[in-house]
């Protein structure tokens, strides 16, 4: 089931039973109407729902609009994070680093791209005030229009990159792929989402990521 779906049943789902059951479960309308929005956004790409402004904060009108899905994505986050063996980043080549949103303590090295794909979590300051910082907000589990994808991978600055999305799977492999294609470090995707899943066996694409990133790779000039 595509995430579109699967959000826009679930929000249903809790309007209807706070609206049948009352109380104190009235407040799960709330949560129903966020995830309700989120499922009509997925179905239209609209990848800047919650606002996120290019600096990585989150509006106040986001965070009055969507308090509960906010507040749940981020103690999930949290919970997998603490539990989590995974490494909080992944060496791909030298100058390419991917994982998942990092806390302040945990950015180690200088970038000259630190680029965050998340669309529902407000950065860490001290990372947004960084120099290196660039938003590309996506979706969960979704992706942007392939042109777009393309002219931000070519706006990337040389040097060193490190990638994030929340975990540092979805999104972050859609991106990294289109990073090792651009650059000519992979010739195809099926081999470049070998070499990603190798160091980082988290990385899975979802079948509207994979579409992207086939479309991304067919518009590439070859490689000689």
């Amino acid at each position: 089931m595509s995430h579109r779906h699967l959000l826009t049943l679930l929000g249903l789902a809790l309007i209807a039973i706070g609206l049948f059951e009352r109380g104190w479960l009235l407040l799960s309308v709330w949560l129903g109407c966020d995830f309700l929005v989120l499922g009509i956004a997925h179905g239209c790409s609209a990848h800047r729902v919650f606002g996120k402004r290019s600096d990585g904060s989150l509006p106040l009108w986001s965070w009055i609009v969507f308090l509960p899905f906010l507040l749940y994505t981020n103690v999930v986050w949290q919970i997998v994070r603490t539990l989590s063996r995974e490494p909080a980043h992944n060496k791909v080549t030298d100058n390419l680093l991917v994982g998942r949103r990092l806390l302040p303590g945990e950015l180690d090295g200088d970038f000259v791209n630190y680029i965050d794909l998340t669309a529902e979590f407000s950065e860490p300051t001290a990372i947004r005030r960084s120099v290196a910082y660039q938003c590309f907000p996506i979706l969960d589990g979704s992706a942007p229009d392939p042109k777009a994808l393309h002219a931000f991978v070519g706006s990337r600055r040389p040097g060193k990159t490190f990638i994030h999305c929340a975990q540092g799977h979805g999104r972050t492999g859609l991106f990294a792929l289109a990073v090792l294609l651009k650059s000519g470090a992979t010739r195809t995707v099926s081999d470049g989402l070998k070499n990603l899943k190798a160091v980082r066996p988290g990385i899975a694409l979802t079948a509207i990521q994979r579409r992207c990133i086939e479309d991304f790779a067919a518009v590439m000039p070859p490689q000689s």
